[in-house]
């Protein structure tokens, strides 16, 4: 396997992916700098990055010996949930004592994926190229604040509305809000460490609530949005600063959230409904 140092971190490929090393490179190189400033995080000191083509080797070759055997003997356990997440993930982030490692899918192997979820959350138009960019950026945001062990919502949110820094402009579907407006769900989720990889449906809410719910912070209460991710707090304390912040109170936070993400967007004249979603 090559190796490439770069800006702190080390890139791993095999030699036939020199073109997509180059590319994951070039979106290592500006997404690092974008994440320190904009978020005000430090950098994991031990960060490897691969050009990922399958969903087992960059794991067990990231991974210190005494995790390999733990990896190897759980392996029934977390091996299902990898396969379920190779078939639709661009990438991943995993953290292994301190280091953190992120793995990407080349351009040619991305194309291979089910992107039956993308197409529901994020504006189509992107090149196989872009999408790789943007997931790099996205794992390494994960990368900066695994530690910090966050809710699903703000892990993710913080990741996308990290992509949308990179990208310049909004990478996810206004239409997205009509999955806020009309949701029966009751995110006491709000709780939840994990992606919900087994109903897409929930998969597909839990990300763009997560990505609302961060954006509007971004833009309303950047300081607050900052605090959250600076520390390791408890559930119930970020849920409590996150619910003072909005002027409501805890208990009743995950009841009405969605309506204050919506009620935000509209007055800022994004529009909650749409078609095909």
């Amino acid at each position: 396997m090559e190796t490439r140092s770069l800006q702190g971190l080390t890139l791993y490929y095999d030699a036939e992916e020199q073109e997509a090393a180059d590319l994951i490179g070039r979106a290592c190189a500006r997404s690092l700098p974008l994440i320190e400033a904009h978020w005000g995080l430090e950098r994991p000191e031990d960060l490897r990055v691969y050009v990922m083509t399958s969903w087992l080797r960059p794991i067990l070759h990231s991974a210190q010996w005494s995790w390999r055997i733990l990896l190897a003997v759980t392996l029934p356990l977390w091996g299902l949930r990898a396969r379920r997440l190779w078939r639709i993930a661009g990438g991943w982030e995993q953290a292994f004592g301190q280091r953190r490692t992120v793995g990407v899918k080349p351009p040619w192997l991305l194309q291979e994926a089910d992107g039956s979820l993308g197409s529901r959350i994020f504006v189509p138009g992107r090149d196989l190229d872009q999408r790789v960019e943007h997931n790099t950026c996205h794992e390494l945001a994960h990368a900066f604040v695994t530690h910090l062990k966050l809710p699903a919502w703000l892990k993710e949110g913080h990741a996308m509305v990290t992509v949308d820094r990179y990208a310049g402009e909004p990478t996810v579907q206004d239409g997205t809000l009509e999955t806020l407006a009309r949701s029966s769900a009751q995110p006491g989720a709000g709780h939840t460490r994990q992606l919900e990889t087994r109903d897409p449906a929930a998969l597909v809410y839990q990300c763009v609530q997560g990505y609302w719910i961060t954006r509007m912070l971004d833009e309303m209460q950047p300081d607050l949005l900052r605090n959250l991710l600076q520390e390791r707090i408890t559930p119930q304390v970020l849920e409590s600063r996150l619910a003072a912040g909005l002027g409501l109170q805890r208990q009743e936070l995950w009841d009405r959230i969605d309506s204050v993400v919506i009620a935000h967007f509209q007055r800022m004249g994004l529009s909650s409904s749409s078609e095909g979603l």
